[in-house]
Parts: structure tokens; sequence; C-alpha cells
């Protein structure tokens, strides 16, 4: 038994393995934009690795998928919500930094699929947590976070009143080849629910999300395969992405959320527009050139 125990151990840790070294589609590597000046310095794109954390924070941010309502006392739910998220497929900083080991990104999708996976437990009447975490497929991307939100004013079901909710929201991701990223949010929300019957409610909801990312790099080299002293290279090729200051965009979401008994499902679109606040970094002036990304979700679980 041990023996087995032992080789079947061995056998999933060299697959894992085995996975851990073949990047997928998405994954980055920012030492691409990376580049030698005239005089020998390394350097590299700032704006375009502003762009590209600008984009991967629209895609891996935690999403509400949910209503103003609160959950209440004792309730609890659980959710699996899959989305298409589109991105600048064509633009340098997406072509040049992803593409797997070669390094070939024309074909890289317009839309990227993730997944989130996410419990929510209500607190007191008004009062809720969560946590969970997001993943984007075809690459070891991950981003692992929580929320609080608070609704100011809910449970007039039977009157045109909308319930009202305000959240705050943190992830940080992990799997990124070089990539320091935290992203934090805070939204303000409105709902209204419609029963029909006794099992079975229609939550319709909108609101707005201002989404802060904040991104910097490990240390990269510009020739990885290199060894500069063996090889008798003039110098180090190393640069470093600094953090040039937050990145803000823009989520403005509407949704609709469907309980029958404790089965819940629930649907969400995002239209976020490209982002416009630029970075500073020792005096200059750090563009983000990210363009308009759009986000459509459908949410599927259980509600307790």
């Amino acid at each position: 038994m041990p023996r087995r125990f032992l080789l079947s151990f061995a056998l999933v840790a060299a697959g894992l393995a085995s996975s851990e070294v073949q990047a997928g589609t998405y994954d980055l590597n920012l030492s691409r934009l990376g580049s030698v000046s005239a005089g020998g310095v390394p350097s590299g794109d700032d704006a375009a690795f502003r762009s590209v954390a600008s984009e991967l924070g629209v895609l891996m941010a935690p999403k509400p998928v949910d209503s103003a309502d609160s959950l209440g006392l004792s309730a609890f739910a659980i959710s699996a919500d899959f989305s298409l998220n589109s991105i600048s497929n064509t633009a340098d900083y997406w072509t040049k930094t992803t593409g797997g080991a070669g390094g070939n990104a024309a074909g890289l999708n317009k839309f990227a699929p993730t997944m989130q996976v996410m419990g929510r437990k209500g607190l007191w009447p008004g009062v809720e947590v969560g946590a969970g975490a997001t993943h984007l497929f075809n690459s070891r991307m991950w981003t692992f976070g929580g929320y609080g939100k608070i609704a100011l004013h809910e449970g007039f079901h039977h009157l045109p009143i909308p319930a009202i909710a305000l959240r705050g929201s943190f992830a940080r991701l992990v799997g990124a080849q070089d990539m320091n990223m935290t992203t934090g949010s805070f939204d303000v929300s409105i709902s209204h629910v419609f029963g029909i019957g006794k099992t079975f409610n229609i939550t319709p909801y909108a609101g707005y999300q201002g989404l802060l990312v904040f991104a910097r790099s490990g240390v990269l080299d510009i020739t990885p395969g290199t060894d500069e002293y063996l090889e008798g290279s003039s110098g180090p090729n190393e640069f470093v992405f600094k953090d040039a200051g937050f990145i803000m965009r823009h989520r403005p979401f509407i949704g609709a959320r469907f309980i029958f008994s404790v089965l819940r499902f629930g649907i969400e679109a995002m239209v976020v527009p490209g982002g416009g606040r630029a970075g500073e970094l020792n005096g200059a002036t750090i563009q983000d050139s990210s363009g308009l990304q759009q986000q459509y979700t459908l949410s599927a679980g259980l509600d307790f």
C-alpha cells in the first residue's frame, strides 16, 4: 500500500510539474516588453505594461453577479460564474506578451473565458461578506479575494422601492509570471425583487463599480536563456516595471438573479470604457491605452 501511494503521488506530482512548465495562451511573458538602448541600458515599455495590466485587472477582478439585497442573518450561498471577457487581442501589449513559449499570439481570441467561484454569508440583516477565486482559462493565473456588502435600504418587496447597497472588494493575482497585481473596488447597486408564487423570484439589478488596479513586476531578463557573464555580455540585461500609480477603470453593470427554491441563477453584463488615467514614473507620464472591454456572465449556484 505505501508503495502504491508513493507511486500515485509521484505520478500526480509529475503531472502538475509538466503542466506548470507549459504556459497557456493567455499567460504573460513580460520580458518581451524590454529592450536595450544604444548605450547598452535595458529598459521596458512602461505604457505597454500599464495597458496590459489594466485589461488583465478587468478580466480578473471579482464581479458582483448579485443583487443589492443582503442574504439575511442565517443565509448562505455558493455559485460558479462563467464569463466571456473581451480584450484588445490585436494590440501590441497582448501579442508581444502572450502566446506561450513560442510567443506567437497571432490567434489570440477576442473573448477570454474566466470562471469565478464565490461563497456568500449573511452576518446580520443588511450585512454580508463573501470570498472566492477567479481563474482565467488557458492560463495559470488565478485571483483570490473577498468582499463586504452593506444594504442601506432593503426589504420593501411589496412596494416599488428599490434596495440600495454599497460593496467593497479586493483580490490578489497569483500564477502570473513576474506580475504583481492587486485589485480593489467599490460599487453601489440597486435592485428590486419580484416574486412569482412562493418559491420563485426574479431580481433585476444595476450598479456602478470603480475598479482600482495596482501593478508592478518582478525583476525581468531581456535574454532569459543567456548568461551574460559566461558569454561576455557588456552588462546585465535586467529591468523592472515599477508601480506608476493606480489604474482606474469604470465598470457599470446590469443583471438579473433568479431563485427557484434553493437554486440560484444569474446573468450579468458589464461594459467597461477604455482606461484613461495616466500614471507618472520618474517625472514621465505613462499612458493607459487599454480599450473598451465587455464582460458577459452566466451564474449558477445554491441559496440556503
